[in-house]
């Protein structure tokens, strides 16, 4: 067998078969990011080059999938320009037409040889340089085919197929079509401090679009969407996120602990209902035991209230004063059920005002208290959520209870004298506890403290 020969069924497909005949030739098995066939070439160290041609989404063109330099044994002394092309089935693309140029001159060749032989070929001559490229279709183009190359001897310096005029390169065209444009991308998030039951918003210039659930382990997934600007929502916390087409983004959303912890007991509350309520809204309902015991876990920042009902009523019987949780602490609330309105009588004398209570030693835990005022408005409400993390982080005692801050060394009361009474200040000065007012924003007033 010649080397030609050997050349042709390796061409074709046939390269290790006993005889040549017919045989579809395979595809490049090497795919790009797109999903089209790798170019392949050897050629590049003989100055020949390959122009790929940029066509719209959906556009069927010519792509250059190989450009071989023939060694040696394949060429045989030759000096040709070989050219195959396939469609997109990977059979030969029989009667399609390549189109060679050179410097003064063109010429076009149809693919129409048998199958055991490369589709067409072309001599080059003496110091001519050609272009090729397909016809019918938008084409790559490969450039610098030249036979005016110098001589490769044998490693024992004889001479072999490649000499000076001698070389030849085989250039092969697949029928492909130009993949859509990805437009869309992947938000892949966590959620640290992930609990049961969590949804993920995701938003564009305020508008919701689309919601994913929270799973076990807190991952979440948006998939197929469009590139662009967004923000993801949970619960009061938001983040701005970017997404770009083809691409995956990675967010992490971390939710303040919920591990606070309300217990208590309520005196003559058995077979009543306890009611946990933050911000208007029921976050807990169930009966009471006879023992009247009670037990909230797993609480997440926020302002509570306490609630006992008779079971079909809506109105509570008794309610506890606002619990400011900061996710790690724990309250302990005792309440008791009223007993039956006596009958009226005289109007009894104001409570004379408790002795003055010995001031906490330094490093008590009552060493500085901090005063809120007694009330869960919106904005009491807000003014206290804002101030937990400092809270937590100086792990300073704070409340609602002026009683209880007259314990303290110093009490810095929060708010104005239109939230905070005289007369709660007047005692305070009259147990000895230094007090000084804070006043501002939640910002202001954390930098205060």
């Amino acid at each position: 067998m010649s080397s030609m020969e050997r050349f042709v069924r390796w061409l074709t497909g046939d390269e290790g078969e006993d005889s040549p005949g017919e045989s579809s030739r395979s595809l490049p098995r090497a795919t790009d990011a797109a999903g089209l066939p790798e170019l392949v070439s050897n050629a590049e160290a003989y100055g020949v080059t390959v122009e790929q041609i940029a066509v719209e989404p959906g556009t069927r063109y010519w792509r250059v999938t190989r450009v071989h330099h023939l060694s040696p044994e394949e060429n045989g002394g030759r000096h040709h320009l070989y050219i195959d092309a396939s469609k997109t089935d990977g059979s030969r693309a029989f009667n399609s037409q390549a189109f060679i140029t050179w410097e003064g001159g063109e010429q076009a060749a149809t693919l129409d040889k048998p199958i055991n032989e490369p589709a067409t070929n072309f001599p080059l001559f003496k110091w001519q340089v050609c272009s090729v490229e397909m016809r019918g279709m938008p084409s790559d183009k490969v450039h610098g085919v030249s036979s005016s190359h110098p001589d490769e001897p044998a490693p024992d310096g004889t001479q072999t197929g490649n000499t000076l005029f001698h070389h030849s390169f085989l250039v092969i065209f697949q029928e492909v079509t130009a993949p859509q444009r990805v437009t869309t991308g992947t938000i892949r998030g966590r959620v640290e401090n992930s609990r049961e039951g969590l949804t993920v918003a995701l938003l564009q210039a305020g508008n919701p679009l689309a919601t994913a659930g929270v799973a076990g382990d807190g991952s979440f997934t948006f998939q197929s969407v469009v590139a662009g600007e967004y923000t993801l929502q949970l619960e009061s916390q938001s983040i701005p996120v970017l997404v770009q087409a083809g691409k995956s983004v990675e967010v992490a959303l971390v939710l303040a602990a919920a591990e606070s912890v309300i217990e208590g007991t309520v005196q003559g509350g058995g077979g009543l209902l306890l009611r946990l309520v933050q911000a208007g809204e029921t976050m807990a309902e169930g009966p009471l035991g006879q023992s009247g015991a009670f037990r909230l876990r797993n609480l997440a920042p926020g302002i509570y209230h306490v609630q006992i009902l008779r079971p079909g009523e809506s109105e509570p019987l008794v309610k506890s004063g606002a619990l400011a949780m900061d996710g790690r602490n724990k309250r302990t609330v005792e309440l008791a059920i009223p007993a039956p309105a006596p009958l009226p009588e005289p109007t009894p004398e104001p409570d004379p005002i408790p002795p003055p209570v010995t001031p906490a030693s330094s490093g008590s835990p009552l060493d500085h208290y901090v005063l809120f005022a007694a009330s869960d408005t919106p904005e009491i409400q807000a003014q206290l959520a804002g101030l937990l993390p400092v809270l937590a982080q100086k792990g300073l005692g704070f409340g609602f209870d002026y009683q209880e801050a007259a314990r303290a060394r110093q009490v810095s009361v929060v708010g104005d004298g239109r939230s905070i009474p005289e007369f709660q200040l007047i005692f305070l000065n009259s147990q000895g506890v230094k007090v000084r007012r804070l006043v501002g924003t939640p910002a202001e007033i954390a930098g205060q403290l």
